[in-house]
């Protein structure tokens, strides 16, 4: 699991996951064939999701779902890798439904929620919870952007872009900057095309 954190840390997703792998592989010679340590499934689906390996990561973090149906890590994880994705979106909103129930003071999942109302096109309730989120989580540039896309199609357009400059400074990845470097000099909707 160590060996898993680390390459984890220094984002060698792959890696990471077989690690994962033969850690869960260790327990299942000590537990039996399914061990119940949700915490692993969720480690490897999570590696399996970052590294682009969707297949391997939604059986790993359903199997940790299994485990830990009460989990709101997970519940919030796999809701939103499916809300990303364009997957399953019902069963998505579902999943972070749950999650916000069981922990209403996390922004990431507040975020997930609000996220999941702007993909089903309710802006302004999607605007209402993304603040809330952002009350909680004004330094995660990705609580940051979704505010100012929510801003951006409700017509407050001065406030998405001062969002999305905000979110500039929070040092995004390289993929998300572009984005954000995108709307600002275009717009979303011009962004998005």
């Amino acid at each position: 699991v160590r060996l898993g954190d680390w390459h984890r840390r220094a984002e060698r997703f792959e890696a990471a996951a077989a690690a994962y792998g033969e850690a869960l592989a260790l327990a299942k010679r000590k537990a039996g064939p399914e061990p119940d340590d949700w915490t692993l499934w969720f480690l490897r689906g999570s590696m399996h999701e970052r590294g682009g390996q969707w297949p391997q990561a939604e059986a790993d973090l359903r199997a940790a779902l299994d485990r830990a149906p009460e989990e709101a890590v997970v519940l919030n994880y796999l809701g939103y890798s499916l809300l990303d994705r364009g997957e399953k979106l019902p069963e998505a909103t579902v999943l972070i439904e749950k999650a916000a129930k069981l922990r209403p003071g996390d922004g990431g999942i507040i975020d997930s929620l609000g996220w999941s109302l702007y993909r089903q096109g309710r802006y302004a309730e999607a605007v209402e919870t993304l603040e809330k989120a952002w009350a909680l989580e004004q330094t995660d540039p990705t609580v940051v952007d979704h505010l100012g896309d929510a801003y951006w199609q409700v017509g407050r357009r001065i406030e998405a872009r001062f969002r999305w400059r905000q979110a500039l400074d929070l040092d995004p990845d390289a993929k998300q900057r572009q984005a954000l470097r995108s709307k600002l000099d275009y717009g979303l909707d011009a962004a998005l095309a």
